[in-house]
C-alpha cells in the first residue's frame, strides 16, 4: 500500500482534474506542483490513470502493461515500477533538501527514464529485454515534457539522464578518471550527483529486491573522489584566445582545433592553461 497525505491527494486532484484539453502552459503548474510537493506522487500519476487521462500523455500511457524480466524486476510491468521510482524520487529529494530546480530534474528524470521500454521491448529466449531503451527514450522525455509546457533548461538536464541511467551497468572494477570525465561531458549541465540520485531511486523502485547504489555507482563514486574529478562538466581552457595570442585570425578550423583540445582535456591531457597551451601549440606544429 502507497502512503498517503493530504499533499498527494491534492496533487493527484489538481493533475487529473484540470488538465484535459489544457494547453501546456496551463498543465505545467499543476505537475510542477506534482513534482515539487507530493509526498508520495505514484498516486497522482494513478489517479491520471483511473479517470482514463492517462492517454492524455502517450508517452507515459504507453508504459502501462509493458512486461518485464523478473529476475530483475519482480515488482511488475514498466508502470508499476516508475511508480515506485518516482515515490523513491521524491523520498532521496527530501532526504537531500533539494531545491525546486534541482528537484523538478530528479522527478521528471524518474517520470521519464523508462519511456524508452514500450518502443524496444522484445521476448528473447525466453526472456523480456528492452536493449536500447536509454537511448530510445531521449527523444519521447523531451516530447512529453515540451507538452507539459516544462522549461527549455529543464528539459535538457532530464534527457541526459535518461540516457545514462543504465551507465553503472558498464562500469567495471578498473573504470578510470578519463571514462569519468566523459560521462561527465555527457551529462552537460547535469552534475553527477543527479545521476546517482535516479539510479538510486530506480534501484530503489524493484521491491522486494534490495534498493541503495548499485555497484558500478559506488565505482564511479570512488574514482570521483580518489581523482578529484569535478561532478559537472568542466569549462574548456583552451579558447580561441589562445590560437588568437599565437598570431593566427579566427578561421574556420578553429573550431576543430578547439574540439580537439578539449577532448585532451577531458582525457586528462592537460588540466591547467600553461599546458594547455604547450599541447594546443604541439597540436599546431603537427597539422599539415
Amino acid at each position: 500500500m502507497r502512503s498517503e497525505g493530504p499533499d498527494a491527494d491534492i496533487f493527484c486532484y489538481l493533475i487529473a482534474g484540470d488538465s484535459y484539453g489544457a494547453s501546456a502552459k496551463h498543465v505545467w503548474p499543476q505537475w510542477s506542483r506534482w513534482a515539487l510537493h507530493s509526498v508520495c506522487p505514484s498516486r497522482g500519476l494513478e489517479t491520471l490513470r483511473k479517470c482514463g487521462r492517462i492517454n492524455i500523455y502517450p508517452e507515459v500511457n504507453a508504459l502501462i502493461g509493458v512486461p518485464q524480466d523478473p529476475v530483475w524486476h519482480p515488482e511488475g510491468d514498466v508502470w508499476e515500477h516508475t511508480l515506485l521510482v518516482c515515490d523513491a524520487a521524491a523520498a532521496i529529494a527530501r532526504r537531500d533538501k533539494l531545491i525546486d530546480g534541482e528537484r523538478l530534474v530528479l522527478m521528471f528524470g524518474a517520470l521519464c527514464h523508462d519511456l524508452g521500454k514500450p518502443g524496444t521491448t522484445k521476448l528473447i529466449e525466453g526472456r523480456w529485454k528492452a536493449h536500447g531503451h536509454c537511448d530510445a527514450g531521449v527523444p519521447l522525455a523531451r516530447s512529453f515534457l515540451q507538452s507539459i509546457g516544462c522549461p527549455e533548461e529543464i528539459v535538457e538536464r532530464v534527457e541526459p539522464l535518461v540516457a545514462e541511467h543504465l551507465v553503472h551497468a558498464l562500469v567495471k572494477r578498473d573504470a578510470t578518471p578519463r571514462m569519468l570525465r566523459r560521462l561527465i561531458e555527457r551529462l552537460g549541465e547535469t552534475s553527477l550527483e543527479q545521476l546517482f540520485r535516479l539510479i538510486e531511486a530506480d534501484m530503489n523502485g524493484r521491491p522486494p529486491m534490495l534498493g541503495g547504489l548499485p555497484e558500478g555507482a559506488r565505482i564511479l563514486q570512488q574514482v570521483a573522489r580518489q581523482s578529484r574529478v569535478a561532478s559537472s562538466a568542466p569549462k574548456p581552457i583552451v579558447l580561441g584566445r589562445h590560437l588568437i595570442a599565437l598570431g593566427y585570425s579566427p578561421n574556420a578550423w578553429f573550431g576543430q582545433i578547439l574540439k580537439r583540445c578539449y577532448e585532451a582535456q577531458l582525457d586528462g591531457e592537460f588540466d591547467n592553461e600553461d599546458a594547455g597551451v604547450r599541447y594546443l601549440q604541439q597540436l599546431i606544429s603537427n597539422r599539415p
